[in-house]
């Protein structure tokens, strides 16, 4: 929290999903699988001694400890210090962060949806907190590590602490969790299992068809070949999401047709709201279909950026679907 309330001021260069489009440069929250992290640029106190546990480099690893009674252990908070050496244009993979109870047998392999590309020669952490002190006791080896792409990203630190509740917390903490048994660590991550124990928590195929080996490296070999694609468990197609991630990091490469659910009150406001969207740069077409309420839109586009457009004539809007294309 010192780190957060020192860079909070800091711009923070986010990648990887169109989420990070047309927000505010400031410290943003990511919550995934029950996994809250957050990214601080520029980092200038590199120092990792607050953390039980540090390492120079991408590995470290523990026995849980002995902690008083009164105690139970909430979860981990693991940090890693990265920059990037090279080409700042270059294309990065997000990095992979990998934990593992030894002891148990149990590995989740988290890959979050977006993450922060650094300036060549500048440091960034990346802080997270996992929910999974159900599953540490006493005795437990515990092991820590990142995954990145080593041509464009180093690693000059990793740390990890645990995180501890008392008696009196317990209940209160219970009472409040709603996201329990659901899609979290910790909770019921079947549809996500590749391997016995082993959990890939990830939306997005970043590797398609080259995954499962991917996987393999993750996990070893023996992942469930056959079950490797269950890990993203949506109804969106894999190759969609693929197209999603490269349409953000090259905008001019894909054209895409939007579908937005609009409540039209007058022919009037259609008007506007169509000459408004028309206005937008890399909008190609603009169709409606007033009494279904629908409003569609094709081009070099982002769909929050013509749901913003449209609010200003009409609150009530959701983008219903997006569908890409290759542009030539």
């Amino acid at each position: 929290m010192q780190w957060i309330k020192a860079y909070q001021d800091h711009k923070v260069d986010l990648v990887g999903d169109l989420i990070t489009e047309g927000r505010t440069f400031n410290i943003q929250m990511l919550f995934e699988y029950g996994i809250r992290s957050t990214y601080l640029q520029g980092i200038k106190d590199q120092s990792m001694t607050r953390h039980e546990y540090t390492s120079s480099s991408r590995f470290l690893s523990f026995r849980v400890p002995l902690h008083p009674t009164k105690n139970r252990i909430q979860g981990l908070n693991v940090t890693f210090l990265y920059r990037s050496p090279g080409d700042e244009d270059r294309d990065m993979l997000p990095p992979f962060a990998k934990i593992s109870n030894r002891t148990k047998g149990v590995t989740w392999v988290y890959n979050p949806v977006v993450f922060c590309q650094p300036i060549i020669d500048e440091d960034v952490v990346w802080l997270s907190y996992w929910p999974i002190g159900d599953i540490l006791d006493v005795g437990d080896e515990v092991h820590v590590n990142i995954f990145l792409d080593k041509k464009v990203l180093i690693v000059r630190e990793c740390g990890a602490s645990l995180v501890y509740i008392d008696d009196g917390e317990v209940e209160k903490e219970e009472k409040g969790e709603s996201m329990k048994g659901k899609e979290v660590v910790g909770g019921d991550l079947s549809l996500f299992q590749v391997s016995k124990g082993g959990y890939y928590l990830c939306r997005v195929d970043f590797f398609e068809s080259r995954t499962p080996d991917v996987l393999k490296r993750l996990f070893g070999d023996n992942i469930h070949h056959i079950d490797s694609r269950r890990w993203r468990p949506t109804s969106q197609p894999v190759s969609s999401v693929y197209q999603e991630v490269n349409a953000f990091r090259n905008p001019k490469s894909y054209k895409i047709e939007v579908e937005l659910g609009v409540n039209f009150n007058s022919e009037s406001e259609t008007d506007k709201i169509g000459k408004a969207v028309s206005s937008l740069v890399g909008v190609e077409t603009v169709s409606t279909r007033k009494e279904i309420g629908r409003l569609f839109v094709v081009g070099c586009i982002n769909p929050q950026v013509v749901a913003t457009c449209i609010r200003e004539f009409e609150k009530m809007v959701q983008v219903l679907a997006y569908t890409y294309y290759g542009n030539g």
